[in-house]
């Protein structure tokens, strides 16, 4: 498995989380109401997994190479997709001081939260089919096997100043969140 296998992979289970998202978002709409429980799981998860560690490599490590190689040539879409990043933060920020009010009931708090859980999704879900479809290959093309080589070795490091575990653990808050919206 290469760099950019791992980042597919993370993404397949970012994707299972944003389907969570998705239909907490639906039930609310529906009148049902997600425990508060589930959205501050979701808010870990995002800040964890989908940023400290899955947006770090990118920005943090294939970015930064990528511009390097590119000279300047690559900056736009690089400048593109850490905007989309920091956007998902503001997003998630959003969702995080909301969610004492959601919990109380105030409906100010919780028109606050929905909104804020359907952008961060539609806009990762956007984000990840460009990366996949477009950025992805264009680093495969451009990268040495070298740079691969030396690429994975700084994402395994990555992993285990993680712990090493850190797809299985959060595949794990993944799973529970469903469970979480399949009992309501």
């Amino acid at each position: 498995m290469d760099a950019i296998d791992i980042l597919t992979n993370e993404h397949g289970l970012i994707r299972n989380y944003l389907d969570n998202l998705t239909k907490a978002v639906t039930k609310l709409e529906n009148g049902e109401k997600p425990p508060k429980e589930f959205f501050e799981r979701a808010v870990t998860f995002a800040r964890e997994f989908a940023d400290k560690f899955h947006h770090f490599k990118e920005e943090h490590l294939m970015f930064v190479r990528l511009a390097e190689k590119k000279r300047g040539d690559a900056d736009a879409q690089i400048d593109m997709l850490r905007y989309q990043h920091e956007r998902g933060r503001q997003l998630v920020s959003q969702v995080a001081d909301s969610l004492d009010g959601y919990g109380k009931g105030d409906s100010y708090k919780t028109s606050v939260l929905v909104e804020s859980v359907a952008a961060y999704a539609s806009l990762l879900r956007q984000h990840i089919h460009t990366e996949d479809h477009i950025f992805y290959p264009m680093v495969r093309k451009e990268f040495s096997e070298q740079e691969f080589e030396a690429l994975l070795v700084e994402f395994n490091k990555e992993k285990w100043e993680w712990g090493g575990d850190t797809f299985e653990r959060h595949h794990k808050v993944v799973v529970e969140m469903s469970s979480i919206l399949s009992h309501m």
